[in-house]
This record gives C-alpha cells, structure tokens and sequence, in this order.
C-alpha cells in the first residue's frame, strides 16, 4: 500500500511538469521603434519623388499626381527595397514581418512582431526559411502552429503586394 501512494505522487509531479512545460530559449526578434523610411527605386525622370501618407500597407495619397512607373533600365532589377507587412492579430500574439528584396528576389525576412512563446518560437523559423525558399508566401502551415503560421503568410503576403511587382 506504501508503495502504491508513493507511485502515484511521482505520477501526479511528472504530469504537473510535464503539463506546465515551456518550449526553449525565444526567437531573436527585431523591435522597431519606427517604421523604416521608405525606399525610392532610382529613377531616369527629372520629377521629384512623390510620398504617401498610407505608408506601405495602403492608404491614399492626398497629391492628384499619380506615381510614375518604375524604370524600365536594368538598375531597378539590382535595386534593395524593404517593404513592410500588416501586423496581423491572432489568439497567441501579432505577427508582422519586413521583408528585404535584392531586385525581385526575397533576400530577408526580418520579424518585426512576434508571439512571446508557445510553438511560435519553433514555427516562426521554419516559416521563414521556406518563404525564402519558396520565394512567395505560398508556403505549408506548421503543424501545431496554425493560427500563427496564417498570420505570418498573411504579413509576408501584404509585405509582397507592397513591392507591387
């Protein structure tokens, strides 16, 4: 009978630990204090460039002026541009990436938010490296991490609309 308590107080502990266990160190992530200035690609025309108030992620411009298209010459192919995604809210935290482009390739993706723990921290680095793969948002859902997994294609697929190419 000793025995038998004795068992299932060990049980009872290792169910405790394991039930309130928390996965390892968090994902490095980049805080921003501001939203990075905007990158103008080069151009051939003589007009200056013109500024929207709605940021990359949409609004209107209050200047009747539209925008001039992008260069046709082989500079705007190798230009860096760093577009930023929509923050997008789920149940464990916002996710919001800032992806970086060298010509219309995916160079970077940095987090700019990101849930605090949970599968978030081993999901967030597979996601990014198969977008970089990928090279699109059109990439598999982490099992285990659904709802952030869609916040993160969700972001990186505003951050990709924003290059506009």
């Amino acid at each position: 009978m000793k025995r038998t308590i004795f068992v299932v107080m060990l049980s009872i502990a290792g169910f405790i630990a394991v039930w309130r266990f928390e996965p390892g160190p968090p994902v490095q992530n980049t805080a921003v204090a501001q939203a990075p200035p905007a990158v103008v690609a080069p151009s051939t025309s003589a007009a200056p460039p013109s500024t929207s108030a709605g940021g990359p992620t949409g609004g209107t411009s209050n200047s009747p002026t539209p925008s001039a298209p992008p260069p046709s010459t082989s500079d705007s192919t190798k230009a860096t541009v760093t577009t930023q995604g929509t923050a997008e809210w789920s149940t464990y935290g916002t996710v919001q990436v800032q992806v970086t482009f060298a010509g219309s390739r995916l160079a970077a993706i940095t987090l700019l938010q990101a849930p605090d723990g949970g599968r978030a921290l081993t999901a967030l680095p597979k996601l990014q490296e198969e977008a970089i793969k990928a090279q699109s948002a059109k990439i598999d859902t982490v099992t285990g991490a659904t709802e952030t997994s869609e916040s993160y294609k969700t972001s990186l697929q505003a951050a990709i609309d924003a290059r506009g190419n």
